[in-house]
């Protein structure tokens, strides 16, 4: 990658995201593949069924979590710069939220599930060997992963991705506040892209999940729906990749470069030359009628 996309301060979100998604896509995806082709696990041991959570819990709702602090830091990038013009500013507005968005799943699911003591039985027939169950047990604990870790970050995703929309169409309309929406355009589109991308495949089993937990909907209702909607997720890992380079002029660039069959075949406009007749005038004219 380009070392001036590296170092701008948007795409490190993205890099962040695109990187935690890789890791699910080598080693959660793969093994749900062969879970579901074989009805067992991928390696049949105590220790790969604890890591095949791990990456599983803390990779999906990390992801998730990184893209609701994209969706906040968008409004500081973008409508107060002031808040990162000093490297101060920069470590406690972006960089430290970064890390603490990266580490705060980690920490939780590897203190429940290494530390706190479970007495689940592993079972090689069931995903994740069904190890979920040492957060599931624990009610208080349960609770506070659903709300804290699968409902506030989409709701975070939602609210702040509209508000950002609100904001541009206001500030674009105000004669003496009006940002340079030419400077922040791409911004703004490459988070939204990937916002929007959450909310139609994410957000809806979250949503769902959202009504079993405050109690408006009985855990029987739609379960056929909602376990489908559970893998949904995964597509928005898939196509984050996409989206951030479909986002971003510069890898497009890259990528026709790359590709050359991808280029439009264009007509070469060049010089012709044209044949011009022109008429016949005078006693020339009069002996060329005869003939005829």
């Amino acid at each position: 990658m380009d070392p001036a996309l590296r170092k701008a301060l948007h795409n490190h979100v993205i890099i962040a995201i695109v990187f935690v998604g890789l890791i699910l896509q080598f080693i959660d995806v793969s093994a749900l593949a062969y879970y579901w082709r074989t009805g067992t696990v991928l390696v049949s041991t105590r220790a790969f069924c604890f890591a095949w959570l791990s990456i599983h819990t803390i990779g999906l709702i990390g992801t998730t979590i990184l893209v609701a602090w994209g969706s906040v830091e968008r409004h500081i990038l973008i409508f107060h710069p002031n808040l990162i013009r000093t490297k101060t500013k920069r470590f406690f507005f972006h960089y430290l939220p970064l890390v603490i968005c990266m580490m705060f799943p980690g920490v939780f699911y590897i203190t429940m599930l290494f530390i706190v003591p479970c007495s689940t039985t592993v079972s090689y027939n069931k995903v994740s060997c069904g190890l979920y169950a040492c957060i599931a047990v624990n009610p208080s604990i349960a609770l506070y992963d659903s709300v804290v870790n699968y409902i506030i970050p989409p709701f975070i995703i939602v609210i702040f991705s509209v508000a950002l929309i609100i904001r541009v169409l206001a500030s674009k309309c105000r004669a003496r506040q009006r940002i340079e929406w030419r400077n922040y355009r791409k911004m703004a589109i490459q988070l939204l892209s990937i916002s929007f991308l959450y909310m139609f495949l994410y957000c809806p089993t979250i949503f769902l999940y959202a009504t079993y937990v405050a109690g408006l909907l009985p855990y029987i209702t739609a379960t056929g729906y909602y376990s489908d909607l559970n893998y949904f997720g995964y597509f928005a890992v898939t196509l984050t990749p996409l989206i951030c380079a479909l986002s971003m002029p510069e890898l497009r660039t890259k990528f026709k470069i790359c590709f050359p069959c991808c280029r439009r075949c264009r007509a070469a406009v060049g010089p012709q030359a044209l044949m011009m007749t022109r008429p016949i005038a005078g006693p020339t004219a009069a002996i060329a009628a005869i003939t005829k």
